[in-house]
């Protein structure tokens, strides 16, 4: 069975935004949601947050 799951990006959007952009795919129907675990941003305007805490 098919499951659509939304990827959320912590080193591009501060958890604020992230925060709506999972409300949103929630809304939305998708099932699950996908984040990677980077600990430094991948450039310097970029966000590094520690999605395991």
């Amino acid at each position: 069975m098919l499951k659509l799951g939304y990827k959320i990006a912590p080193e591009q959007f501060p958890p604020s935004e992230l925060l709506k952009q999972v409300i949103a795919a929630e809304e939305a129907g998708f099932e699950s949601i996908d984040a990677s675990d980077h600990f430094h941003p991948w450039s310097e305007e970029g966000q590094a947050c520690f999605i395991w805490s």
